[in-house]
């Protein structure tokens, strides 16, 4: 997905090799949203979590040239709409998507 931030053209993608999802901004990675994809079941500590996976967002990290534009807040938004869209619930370690989560509870129902 293509966006444009402050008259510049950012890409956004996921890289399920790595784990990850990615911002690239002429070509080059900017900026990452780190998971984990952790098997549940019915011995799952989470009893609201299905049998199943659950993506585990991990770290999120936009270069510090590229700060204070909404360009992590993208990132995120862009990894919790992609893992919901894939039928995943999802958990976070990060700080960042917890702080995101906080203002943003639209995503609540896909939380594991």
């Amino acid at each position: 997905m293509d966006l444009e931030i402050s008259d510049e053209r950012y890409t956004f993608a996921e890289d399920a090799t790595g784990s990850r999802f990615t911002v690239s901004h002429d070509d080059k990675v900017i900026g990452v949203a780190d998971y984990i994809d952790q098997s549940t079941g019915v011995d799952d500590s989470d009893s609201s979590a299905a049998a199943g996976s659950v993506r585990v967002f991990t770290h999120t990290e936009v270069s510090p040239e590229h700060g204070g534009r909404g360009i992590a807040a993208h990132l995120v938004r862009f990894a919790l709409e992609t893992t919901a869209e894939e039928g995943m619930k999802f958990r976070t370690t990060c700080s960042y998507v917890m702080q995101f989560l906080e203002k943003h509870p639209e995503f609540e129902g896909s939380r594991a």
